[in-house]
């Protein structure tokens, strides 16, 4: 009798997960309508705001706006790279994921993002430009960096004056855009 319990359960656990939709396809369904994974060319990005405190802190809003007439989903991190004079990334100047930015209260781990149409989402960037006490050689400063959305191939390049020294993190996408 038990054997039969577990062939059975066994046999509907194995029906079940030959079911699942493949992760590479899978259509996300938000409240309402579905969302297709966010393309190449169905966003535009642009910078918000930046905030900078003492001892060099410095935080900058971005925001991915969906330019399509259908909803998109976004998950995971932006690719954030600080560009020198001849397009190329800087040394060091890739920015690492991070869960908890300078100022988020709590971790912040990458969640499913759906964008209607021509709604925004957003994410942050932290860097340190030395600020007060720093004792290191001169900061460079970078003027233009390079944003690839998570899940695309479709690089940005805006122009930015960024004097950084150390640490560059940036956040997964979230739904709020700051103001």
């Amino acid at each position: 009798m038990r054997g039969t319990f577990l062939l059975l359960l066994l046999m509907a656990a194995s029906a079940t997960a030959l079911g699942q939709p493949d992760p590479r396809t899978t259509i996300y369904k938000g409240p309402t309508q579905i969302a297709l994974p966010c393309r190449n060319l169905s966003l535009s990005v642009r910078h918000v705001t930046d905030d900078a405190a003492m001892g060099g802190h410095n935080l900058i809003d971005y925001a991915f706006k969906n330019t399509s007439t259908a909803p998109c989903a976004l998950i995971g991190y932006p690719r954030f790279e600080l560009l020198d004079k001849s397009g190329k990334v800087r040394p060091h100047g890739r920015a690492a994921n991070s869960r908890q930015l300078l100022g988020d209260e709590a971790k912040q781990p990458p969640q499913l993002v759906t964008i209607e149409p021509s709604k925004e989402v957003g994410f942050r960037v932290y860097y340190n430009s030395g600020g007060a006490g720093y004792m290191g050689k001169p900061c460079p400063v970078v003027r233009k960096v390079r944003i690839t959305p998570p899940g695309t191939t479709r690089r940005f390049v805006l122009r930015e004056q960024i004097t950084f020294c150390t640490s560059l993190q940036v956040s997964a996408v979230r739904s709020r855009v700051p103001e």
